[in-house]
């Protein structure tokens, strides 16, 4: 869950830069709007963090070290931050990116159920609330 949350993320952050970059508002791209950068910014910071703490879990996985709080943690937080940053770079994307013709459309939808299966998030939290 944590590696498809990651990889959405970063793969959102992506497409909607190169989509910036193209459209145009106001006679110029989406991308010289100072708003348009600090969003992108935000977004790209959270999938960084998102990357570092996955592959930190991965590690632990490896190493066997990875408890039960950590991975909850792990699919809770991520498949939380996957929401909020592909739900960014949708609205970027204008009305545009509500239809179903462009890729952030499915990874909006797909990013949604995320918090829902394999375990819910409130599951989730709910196992690392056991643990205080």
């Amino acid at each position: 869950m944590g590696v498809t949350a990651v990889a959405t993320a970063e793969q959102a952050v992506t497409l909607t830069t190169a989509y910036v970059k193209e459209r145009t508002a106001f006679g110029k791209p989406l991308i010289d709007f100072q708003n348009t950068r600090f969003k992108l910014a935000e977004c790209r910071t959270e999938a960084r963090i998102g990357r570092v703490f996955l592959d930190h879990c991965i590690e632990g996985y490896l190493g066997g070290q990875l408890d039960d709080v950590t991975a909850a943690m792990a699919k809770y937080w991520l498949t939380e931050c996957q929401w909020r940053i592909v739900d960014e770079c949708l609205q970027l994307h204008g009305g545009y990116g509500y239809m179903t013709e462009y890729p952030i459309a499915r990874m909006w939808a797909d990013s949604r159920v995320q918090r829902i299966y394999a375990g819910s998030n409130e599951i989730m939290k709910e196992l690392i609330g056991w643990s205080l």
